[in-house]
């Protein structure tokens, strides 16, 4: 939470650069060339250090890691490094302190660019002279988000604009059970629901968090789903709870959770890698990796064979399409001002971007490891690959991803068309790369948010607004109040009023102004 007494991000990070002195000389100036050496004028070997929080904190096999090290120098000219940043609230701090110091080296990291935009270097020159196959990797819709509105580039893409995000997934041998097909109405999903209680009165409808409720089933009640919209009673911008349409939902989540529908833990951020192993769920309402990157181990590797989860591309309620694309927010890859080699950060990186969706080669070698030792090609013309090491194998036996630095739209949509060959010789789909390839563009399947292209600098509108933090906590409770019943339905005119009690007013202007930057 963010309060008038306390700093944001970027306040912070200026009052550790004028309290560093001579760092700040450091971290704010302009790159620094490459000095040349003393053996006949020979420049020095570009170094590269990233820092990025990783699957495996503590880092993965060092052998393996040095391997793919030399490789990548060996095909780039880049020494790469990874400065691991540690889970949770730690890795913004020590992300700070990395931008801050003049001795620590930092030369590309992710964020919300706006949040940076002080400390980092544009990146259009950068892009032209070293970046074609990462500027051609991305769609116009991705590259809108990395661009303020006077259309300086600052950072290359992390996310995008997604349809793949939140589509409903449904216990697929539970709706066979009951001679059912994939619903695709809101009446057909609560009558799949209901099937499956009838049948396992321990199954229950998971939601991570009100926030992806709302993207899988808010545009079932409402014009724009989970979006802000502009009013036309005076053309602002509003909160997605001031739609019409928005009360009806409530009940409806009320009427859910009072028959025992949504499990109880939905809005207390419980384990929910322990719940898929319960088996108990039979609908699920969350983010989509939980299903195919978490729940694929599971059936993996306790060798279920009928129990599984299906998709629903589409469910229509009665306001029309029930899910809302995922902007996707404004998360980029930056480089730092203090980077001392700019140029070899986009070299490398485009490095992994060469080729297009046509050669996937390098993206596998930044994301798994050296070809014949951490993976091997199967049969390369038709993309089957084999990894070396099952998706359990402990951190410190291999290689964790510590120098890949484009994760996310673009390669990653690319390297699904990859299929796995198990150690039986059979051939499969990695579940959760196609599903990215397959669905991240298909946005016919959910609504489109109004401002899906306004990278909105929230650092700025907290500058001006203190307060908004707790207008957002105060959204977040109260409509999990009338889901849960807390507060009667019929007090949703006293939220109203509430609201603007709270700063709706100022969070609207604020909003505004900046949507009008990009949308005049």
């Amino acid at each position: 939470m963010v309060t008038s007494n306390q700093l944001t991000r970027r306040q912070m990070l200026q009052g550790m650069g004028i309290a560093a002195t001579g760092a700040v000389l450091a971290a704010c100036a302009p790159p620094v060339a490459p000095d040349a050496a003393g053996d006949g004028g020979a420049m020095e070997t570009p170094e590269v250090w990233f820092a990025f929080t990783n699957p495996c904190p503590g880092g993965g096999d060092p052998e393996r890691t040095n391997a793919v090290r030399d490789l990548i120098f060996e095909e780039t000219g880049v020494m790469v490094n990874s400065n691991i940043l540690p889970p949770g609230g730690a890795a913004t701090e020590k992300l700070n302190l990395l931008l801050a110091s003049g001795t620590q080296p930092l030369d590309l990291f992710v964020g919300n660019w706006p949040d940076f935009k002080g400390v980092t270097l544009p990146l259009d020159d950068l892009l032209e002279v070293d970046g074609a196959d990462i500027l051609a990797g991305h769609s116009d819709l991705d590259w809108r988000m990395m661009k303020d509105f006077e259309g300086t580039t600052w950072g290359y893409p992390r996310l995008g604009l997604m349809g793949h995000t939140h589509f409903p997934y449904f216990r697929s041998d539970w709706l066979a059970e009951a001679g059912l097909d994939v619903p695709d109405s809101w009446d057909g999903l609560e009558h799949a629901y209901e099937a499956m209680k009838d049948s396992h009165p321990e199954a229950v409808i998971v939601a991570m968090g009100r926030r992806h409720l709302m993207y899988n089933t808010l545009g079932a009640f409402t014009d724009h789903g989970f979006s802000r919209w502009i009013d036309p009673a005076d053309q602002m911008l509003k909160p997605p709870e001031l739609q019409e349409g928005y009360q009806d939902w409530l009940a409806k989540m009320n009427e859910w959770w009072d028959n025992g529908w949504l499990q109880q833990e939905s809005f207390a951020n419980p384990d929910y890698r322990a719940m898929l192993k319960t088996l108990t769920i039979g609908v699920w309402l969350g983010w989509y990796s939980r299903m195919t990157i978490w729940w694929d181990q599971i059936r993996r590797d306790a060798g279920y064979e009928e129990e599984d989860y299906v998709l629903s591309l589409k469910i229509t309620g009665p306001s029309g399409v029930a899910k809302t694309n995922n902007a996707g927010s404004n998360t980029a890859y930056m480089i730092p001002r203090k980077s001392r080699h700019p140029d070899a950060v986009i070299k490398y990186a485009n490095w992994i971007y060469e080729d297009g969706p046509d050669d996937v080669t390098n993206y596998l070698i930044a994301s798994w490891g050296v070809p014949g030792e951490d993976w091997e090609w199967v049969d390369k013309e038709n993309k089957v690959a084999r990894l070396h090491s099952a998706g359990s194998t402990v951190c410190e036996e291999k290689y964790s991803r510590d120098f890949q630095v484009t994760l996310g739209l673009g390669p990653e949509t690319w390297a699904t068309a990859v299929k796995l060959q198990n150690d039986d010789g059979e051939v499969e789909w990695n579940r959760h790369w196609r599903h990215i390839n397959t669905y991240w563009n298909q946005y016919e399947g959910g609504r489109m948010p109004v401002d899906f292209d306004v990278p909105y600098d929230r650092t700025a509108i907290r500058d001006s607004f203190p307060g908004e933090p707790d207008f957002e906590r105060f959204v977040e409770e109260e409509s999990i109040k009338f889901i849960t019943g807390a507060r009667p339905i019929v007090e949703y005119g006293n939220f109203v009023d509430e609201l603007n009690g709270a700063g709706l007013e100022q969070w609207s202007e604020l909003y505004t102004q900046q949507y009008r930057l990009y949308h005049p």
